[in-house]
């Protein structure tokens, strides 16, 4: 959930009833002009951080106990290195230190679904803040969080949303796929 939104949804709402804009579940709100794009290197680091939490959570539901190891280690290079760090108890894990992956423990179709897990969750990193750095700054933008994401967009009559003239895109929140933002045209 995006807090700084949530605190807006009362400074922004008439905008929404200026603009006939009705989105249910509402959750937050920005004017995109008050914004600015993200960096490519932030992006990768967000990006990045969601892999290893999934990679991590993996660990933690017992997937394979002995490529966990609980120790400090060095976050740069992750990818490249044989280890990879979280930082836990960050998003919800319930351990205190940091976890490492140990890449030499994982093999064959372990490590595939590592691998997978890795490229699956920065590819929607990647593909939410694209979006969001393609509406920083414009001042006719407004964004909308709302928990209408993944198959609640089907559930809460989402194509009809698509259809309304203020509706640009929609994407789906990485961190967590029930929540979505969506980008609307405002006079």
């Amino acid at each position: 959930m995006d807090l700084g939104a949530f605190c807006q949804i009362e400074n922004l709402e008439q905008i929404m009833k200026d603009n006939n804009i009705y989105v249910p579940r509402l959750r937050g709100l920005r004017l995109m002009k008050d914004e600015s794009p993200l960096t490519t290197e932030e992006i990768h680091n967000l990006a990045q951080e969601i892999g290893l939490y999934e990679c991590s959570c993996l660990c933690e539901c017992n997937f394979n106990p002995h490529a966990c190891v609980y120790t400090l280690s060095d976050y740069t290079n992750q990818l490249k290195d044989k280890y990879m760090t979280f930082e836990c108890g960050k998003y919800g894990p319930k351990h205190t230190s940091p976890i490492s992956i140990k890449w030499d423990k994982l093999h064959g179709k372990k490590r595939k679904a590592f691998k997978y897990v890795l490229r699956h969750e920065q590819a929607k990193v990647e593909k939410q803040y694209r979006c969001w750095n393609k509406y920083a700054g414009q001042d006719n933008i407004l964004y909308i969080h709302s928990r209408i994401g993944g198959n609640n967009w089907e559930y809460y009559n989402g194509d009809e949303l698509e259809k309304q003239a203020w509706f640009i895109e929609k994407v789906d929140d990485a961190w967590d796929s029930t929540y979505c933002d969506i980008y609307a045209l405002i006079k």
